[in-house]
């Protein structure tokens, strides 16, 4: 076991602002693209395919490498790795904004969740040597989450104010100040704590993880075009589900994994990583849809749209604080089944919601939405840090990060392929007998509205509103999907989470029990 260096006496301020900075930038990275999303469609010509890809390159290489990180940190320090990700987080962010195409922006978006990766599983070790405590922790997991809220209801506003001003680009600009006055800080005040050498990083199972997931992610975003019958596409099934069953193999064999499978025996640690897939997976698939339904069913601009929105984030922020201390006091097994519950309760209102339905008639299920990302992540994470040895904080912060992001990764595959498929299979029918050219049918089959505000005048009338109903047709679908993961987390809060507080600490003991 390698030894830290005491905590301070008293963590500078500016200190957890320049950390708390550099993860608000990863957590808007996260959701600031999808107010773009239609400005990148119009500049750089993308489908609804295209666009999951804009969202899912960031997202993949982030989920998957999470792990990894988490290790990379235990081996090499966490203050180290955290300011050179954060270096490689700003860089790669410019050369999004210098992206001039569809192609290129992939590329530089799968590189800046490289760089992503390594910042979010590396600020829970920071945050353990910081805070030993675990009461302290705990809530400081809840201030974690409250940034990612934060993010969140900056993302829309902030991101549709500079897109409509400046364009797609300047929504990744803006990292470049904020980043480089973080690294400068976190390089001068952060302490570094002693490395543990003897923690190898296993980059053969890294590889087969990366491989595993990012086959099923693209036979999932391209089944609907390719056909899910397609050669290619039962390939990268087959392909995909080889590679994972390797992975676990790999790491059930391996004398230090990358992902403890040991560390699933306590229960915390499963439910940490059931739960976190499937509500953030659900919620990130909302997100989503949500924001092309507001902006290209519904026609709000980016700011318009953001603005709608501010009732789930705002709420996320509030939630992930309060979270935390209820579930000090009445245990985390009742706050993330009230948080599983809201959010799945978000998304079946959801289905109630009909095409160009006002505020008013989806306001409440916004807050039910940011109310159960709120009450059931932080509580959930700060259970499964406490159950893991504090000299693999970074491997246990990397399973239950990496449990969210592969969900966010699967959640907005899945919701883009539900609707994607259902406006492939009904819009033909839907309108049949109106005098639209076969090219423009196609365009609206595979999810492309941009033209749809561009017909003459004596068609929208007809073409728009069942377009918009297809399209809110399929976005049901994909609520009701989502809701379904919500019941599987709140089944595996109920008999997996026990009564104790979220950030109470497990007796060694207890923990040498399970692991």
């Amino acid at each position: 076991m390698s030894e830290a260096p005491g905590p301070p006496a008293r963590v500078s301020p500016l200190l957890l602002i320049a950390l708390f900075s550099g993860l608000f930038l990863v957590f808007l990275d996260t959701t600031v693209v999808n107010v773009a999303l239609p400005d990148l469609r119009e500049k750089l010509g993308a489908d609804v395919s295209g666009l999951q890809w804009v969202v899912d390159s960031y997202l993949l290489t982030f989920s998957c490498l999470l792990l990894g990180a988490g290790a990379l940190a235990d081996r090499i320090g966490a203050k180290r790795l955290f300011v050179g990700a954060l270096a490689g987080f700003v860089l790669t962010s410019v050369w999004c904004a210098l992206s001039g195409s569809v192609g290129m922006l992939l590329v530089a978006r799968a590189a800046q969740g490289v760089t992503g990766a390594a910042l979010m599983p590396v600020s829970m070790v920071i945050i353990t040597q910081l805070y030993p405590d675990p009461t302290a922790r705990g809530r400081m997991v809840g201030i974690q989450s409250a940034v990612a809220g934060l993010a969140l209801t900056a993302g829309p506003l902030v991101g549709g104010a500079l897109v409509e001003a400046y364009g797609w680009q300047s929504v990744f600009w803006v990292n470049l100040p904020v980043g480089v006055l973080a690294v400068a800080v976190l390089a001068r005040l952060l302490p570094a704590a002693r490395p543990d050498r003897g923690q190898a990083v296993d980059l053969l199972g890294q590889l087969l993880f990366v491989a595993g997931v990012g086959l099923l992610t693209y036979a999932l975003i391209e089944g609907n075009s390719a056909g899910w019958g397609s050669a290619r596409i039962v390939g990268c099934f087959a392909g995909a589900a080889l590679l994972l069953v390797l992975f676990v193999l790999r790491e059930a064999r391996h004398p230090q994994p990358m992902l403890p499978l040991d560390f699933f025996r306590h229960p915390h640690v499963s439910a940490g990583a059931i739960i976190n897939f499937t509500v953030f997976g659900a919620m990130f698939g909302a997100v989503f849809l949500l924001m092309l339904t507001l902006q290209e069913v519904d026609g709000l601009s980016p700011v318009q749209a953001g603005v709608r929105t501010v009732v789930m984030t705002a709420m996320v922020t509030i939630a992930s604080i309060v979270g935390v201390v209820v579930a000090e006091r009445i245990g985390v097994r009742i706050t993330a089944l009230a948080g599983a519950l809201s959010m799945g309760g978000g998304l079946l209102g959801l289905r109630l919601v009909s095409y160009h339905d006002g505020f008013g008639a989806y306001w409440w299920q916004f807050l039910l939405l940011g109310l159960g990302a709120g009450l059931a992540g932080p509580p959930v994470t700060a259970a499964l840090l406490s159950a893991v040895p504090e000299e693999r904080a970074g491997t246990g912060s990397g399973v239950g990060y990496t449990a969210r992001q592969v969900g966010s990764v699967f959640g907005v595959a899945a919701c883009g392929t539900i609707v994607s498929h259902h406006l492939a299979t009904s819009a033909s029918t839907a309108l049949a007998g109106l005098p639209l050219p076969p090219s423009a049918v196609d365009k609206l089959a595979a999810g492309d509205l941009s033209d749809a505000a561009k017909l003459p005048a004596e068609l929208r009338p007809l073409v728009l509103p069942k377009v918009g109903t297809l399209f809110m047709d399929g976005t049901h679908l994909a609520y009701t999907a989502g809701a379904c993961a919500c019941a599987v987390a709140a089944i595996a809060a109920v008999l997996l989470l026990g009564s104790r507080p979220a950030g109470a600490a497990v007796p060694e003991s207890r923990v040498a029990e399970h692991i």
